[in-house]
């Protein structure tokens, strides 16, 4: 019998989330297949973790995570400057095609996780030279993404790399995306074909908090990547113009712009450093909201991970990111907390004025409680992918 192989730049040791999310689909689908295998980094972010692994010229460190073997590549700690973070995708994505070949025999499913945005070399190599089943998950959308940042390559390189991604997406089997918004983009502006394309809602993949907050406080916290799109700086100078002095903010996070946010620290505003996850539900058990930020420039091309990690500690969101993006939306269609538009500050007003209205605080909470039981966890997730590769059988 074949397997079933899973490819993602990130998975435990790591605790980033989009690695944790991949650890867990590949959990379930393997409780139920049992031939699940995993093609991976070996950490970029868990320092201690990363200096766990032997320092041998072997490429490859095999591991076992919840009975399913893991193959490790063996990579640098995460980069943060472009042109080092690109070359260090390239190496991984390269290693990555070699083991694929070597082992080609062994699998007739490879589930591939769109991060980093060169994933779609990989996903050209096993749909269409080797012609194995191919599930491309697609979490965020290059170079659109980088343009709206204005972080794009020159425009020949650009029109190279949409064509490169653009044949990956015709040439996959499936498509998976997290967001109507993107899948409708792929078929009017990519030419997608809509049947190729599913939509399977994002979870977190952590165990939901026992934690109840105290909505009497007026604390908001963000917790996460302090990179370019997040543009937590936008908020930051937001947050000092309109909101009242008796409310206070609170930044759990590492990145790109973590110095420059440090600026920002007041007796209102407080900038910590990343916490690891069980530490950071404690310290944070009481506050009440918790803040996504995204540039008002992305709207489909990225979703904020974090978003269901809140909703899973109980907390209330506080949006700050365009009105048309997809976390907004998600927001309104669901009622999962309050959408606070950059344009319009004259709403804050009564927004704030929601926030501690009790009414509307226990209706957003029942909304959670659904949207986590209904829309957005694991078996959900993992059970549509089960069936995009129990199709191709």
């Amino acid at each position: 019998m074949k397997k079933t192989l899973f490819h993602s730049l990130t998975f435990p040791p790591d605790t980033i989330s989009t690695g944790m999310i991949v650890s867990e689909i590949a959990d379930g689908i393997n409780s139920e297949l049992n031939n699940v295998e995993v093609l991976a980094s070996s950490p970029q972010y868990n320092i201690k973790s990363a200096e766990s692994f032997n320092h041998s010229e072997e490429i490859l460190d095999d591991g076992i995570y919840k009975n399913i073997k893991v193959h490790y590549i063996k990579s640098k700690l995460r980069k943060f400057s472009n042109s080092s973070r690109f070359f260090q995708w390239i190496d991984f994505n390269f290693k990555s095609i070699l083991f694929i070949y070597k082992n080609r025999s062994q699998y007739d499913n490879i589930l591939i996780f769109s991060y980093p945005p060169t994933m779609n070399l990989v996903c050209i190599f096993t749909s269409k030279i080797l012609k194995i089943n191919t599930v491309y998950s697609l979490w965020e959308l290059y170079p659109e993404i980088a343009e709206k940042l204005n972080e794009q390559p020159n425009k020949i390189l650009k029109l190279i790399f949409k064509f490169i991604d653009n044949y990956a997406l015709k040439n996959v089997n499936q498509v998976v995306v997290n967001s109507d918004e993107l899948k409708n983009y792929l078929i009017n502006k990519r030419k997608i074909t809509s049947n190729k394309i599913k939509v399977v809602n994002h979870f977190s993949p952590f165990k939901k908090s026992d934690y109840q907050p105290n909505f009497e406080l007026n604390n908001i916290f963000y917790a996460g990547n302090t990179g370019r799109p997040q543009n937590l700086s936008s908020f930051l100078r937001y947050f000092e113009k309109y909101f009242p002095s008796e409310w206070q903010l609170d930044i759990y996070g590492a990145g790109q712009e973590f110095n420059i946010l440090s600026k920002f620290s007041t007796e209102n505003i407080r900038i910590n450093s990343y916490l690891e996850r069980k530490e950071l539900e404690n310290i944070t058990k009481d506050i009440p909201f918790a803040l996504i930020s995204l540039d008002y420039e992305i709207t489909f091309e990225g979703f904020p991970g974090k978003t269901f990690d809140y909703l899973n500690m109980n907390k209330v969101l506080v949006n700050f990111s365009n009105p048309n993006s997809a976390v907004s939306k998600l927001i309104d269609k669901y009622g999962l907390g309050f959408n606070i538009d950059l344009d319009n500050p004259e709403s804050l007003e009564r927004k704030l004025q929601d926030m501690k209205n009790s009414d509307e605080i226990n209706k957003i909470q029942e909304n959670i409680k659904y949207f986590l039981q209904s829309i957005s966890n694991k078996e959900i997730a993992f059970k549509s992918y089960l069936e995009l590769i129990s199709s191709s059988s």
